[in-house]
C-alpha cells in the first residue's frame, strides 16, 4: 500500500508540473472567412443563444451570436460596419429559417479578447427588412 501512495504522489506532481507548463500557450481558435468585399476576418466563435432572462424562457429572444476579428481594425465607423453588414450576410438566412429576430455580433481588433470592440445589434423589422444599432463594449481582463 505504501508503494501505491508513492506512486499516486509522483503522478500527482507530474500532472501538476504538466497543467502549470501549460499556461498561456494556448493559441485562439478562428476560421478564415472571405467577405464580399474581398477582405478576410477571423471568425473566432458563432453561437446559438437562447432567449432566458432571470429563468424565464422567452422562444421569440433566440438568435446567433458571432465574435470575429476585424480585418482592419483602425478604420472609421462607417467601414466597421460596412464591414458588420457583410458579416452579418453569413448568418442572416439562417437566422431567417430559424425565424429569429435578432443576432449580436462582436467585432474585435485582436485576437486577445481585450480592451475596446464593437458591438452589433441586428433586429428583424415587421416588414422582414434588418437594422442594427453599433454601441462600444470593453472586455476587462487581466494580463
Amino acid at each position: 500500500m505504501g508503494l501505491a501512495v508513492k506512486i499516486c504522489g509522483v503522478l500527482l506532481v507530474l500532472a501538476l508540473a504538466f497543467v502549470a507548463g501549460c499556461d498561456d500557450h494556448f493559441r485562439t481558435v478562428w476560421h478564415g472567412q472571405k467577405l464580399a468585399s474581398g477582405n478576410t476576418i477571423k471568425l473566432t466563435s458563432f453561437n446559438l443563444v437562447w432567449g432566458i432572462e432571470h429563468d424565464d424562457r422567452d422562444v421569440h429572444m433566440d438568435s446567433f451570436a458571432v465574435e470575429y476579428v476585424t480585418a482592419e481594425p483602425n478604420a472609421n465607423a462607417v467601414r466597421r460596419e460596412a464591414e458588420a453588414a457583410q458579416v452579418f450576410e453569413l448568418v442572416r438566412p439562417v437566422s431567417e429559417q430559424w425565424g429569429f429576430r435578432f443576432a449580436s455580433m462582436s467585432a474585435f481588433p485582436t485576437l486577445q479578447r481585450k480592451g475596446r470592440y464593437d458591438l452589433y445589434q441586428f433586429e428583424r423589422q415587421a416588414d422582414g427588412r434588418w437594422s442594427f444599432k453599433r454601441s462600444d463594449a470593453k472586455v476587462f481582463a487581466d494580463d
